[in-house]
C-alpha cells in the first residue's frame, strides 16, 4: 500500500519531496525504514529517476534520511526529532546566528539537569553501558574524531537517561554542532579542551542515584569544557588577526582537575 499520487512536472522534485516527507512524519515510514528504490518512487511518482533523485537529497540534506551504499543500501529512515534540531542549529551557527560561546552556555545550563534526571532514573542496564562508556574512553584513540566519539557516548547516555525527549534531542543537536565546531577550529589534539576522566565524578554519582551531587559533577565538568571550549574561538581569532605571532601551543588546556572538584 502506498500513500503518493501521481504529480505535475512544474516543480516536480519538490512536489516528491513534500509527500515523501509527509509520509515520514505520518508514520508510514519509521526509524530505519527503507524508502521505495529509486524506479519504485519513478513508477509512483512517473516523474525522471532525476527528480526523484534530488527529492532524496532533499531529505538527506533535511536530516529524515540516511543514505546506504552497497546491494542492501538506500535511503533509510532517520531519527527526525534530532535530525531536525541538528541541521536547524548547524544552519544557525553557519549563518552567524549562532556563537560559540551561546552553544557552550546552552550545555552548561541543560547537562547538569540531565545528569540529575539520569540519577534519578539509574538501573543496572543503565550502570553498565556508563561503565563500558567509561572503559572505552581510557583506551587508545586513533584521532580527535575518534576520541570525540568516546568521549561524548557518557553524554547521549545520560541524556537517554533523563528519560526528556526534549532535553535528549536539544543535546544531540548541541553535541553534533560541537563536533563540527571542533573539527572545524581545532588543530591540537583534543585533550587540550577535554582530558580523560573528567567524567568520573559523574558516573559515580549517577550510578549510586545520587542527583544532587550528579548535577553539581556536571556542572563542574560542564563549566571547564565550555570554558575551554569558548577559549577555542578566541584563540582562532587571535590567530587570524596576529597571523603567525600567535603559536598553536598558547592555547590554553582544560582547568578541570583529572578528578573533579576539591581532588588533587
Amino acid at each position: 500500500m502506498h500513500f503518493f499520487e501521481p504529480i505535475k512536472q512544474s516543480r516536480a522534485s519538490e512536489e516528491v519531496l513534500a509527500q515523501l516527507k509527509g509520509a515520514i512524519l505520518q508514520g508510514a515510514y519509521k526509524e530505519g525504514d527503507k524508502l521505495p528504490s529509486e524506479r519504485e518512487l519513478t513508477n509512483l511518482f512517473n516523474v525522471s529517476r532525476g527528480v526523484v533523485r534530488e527529492a532524496i537529497r532533499g531529505l538527506q540534506v533535511s536530516g529524515y534520511v540516511k543514505i546506504k551504499q552497497g546491494p542492501l543500501g538506500g535511503a533509510f529512515v532517520k531519527e527526525n526529532s534530532a535530525g531536525l534540531l541538528e541541521m536547524g542549529v548547524s544552519d544557525l551557527y553557519s549563518s552567524k546566528k549562532l556563537s560559540i560561546n551561546e552553544v557552550g552556555r546552552v550545555r552548561q545550563y541543560i547537562e547538569p539537569e540531565i545528569a540529575r534526571l539520569a540519577a534519578l532514573n539509574v538501573t543496572d542496564g543503565y550502570r553498565k553501558k556508563l561503565e563500558i562508556a567509561l572503559e572505552q574512553e581510557k583506551q587508545g584513540f586513533e584521532s580527535n574524531e575518534d576520541l570525540m566519539n568516546k568521549l561524548t557516548a557518557v553524554h547521549f547516555i545520560l541524556a537517554e537517561m533523563s528519560g526528556n525527549i526534549i532535553l535528549k534531542n536539544i543535546l544531540i543537536s548541541l553535541i553534533s554542532l560541537t563536533h563540527q565546531i571542533i573539527n572545524e577550529l581545532l588543530t591540537e589534539s583534543l585533550l587540550t579542551i577535554h582530558r580523560i576522566g573528567e567524567h568520573d565524578d559523574v558516573f559515580m554519582s549517577v550510578i549510586t542515584g545520587d542527583p544532587e551531587a550528579a548535577r553539581k559533577s556536571m556542572a563542574f565538568h560542564s563549566a571547564c569544557f565550555c570554558d575551554a571550549f569558548v577559549q577555542l574561538e578566541k584563540a582562532t581569532v587571535e590567530k587570524a588577526t596576529a597571523a603567525n605571532s600567535v603559536q598553536a601551543s598558547s592555547f590554553p588546556s582544560s582547568p578541570c582537575p583529572f578528578n573533579g572538584p576539591g581532588k588533587k
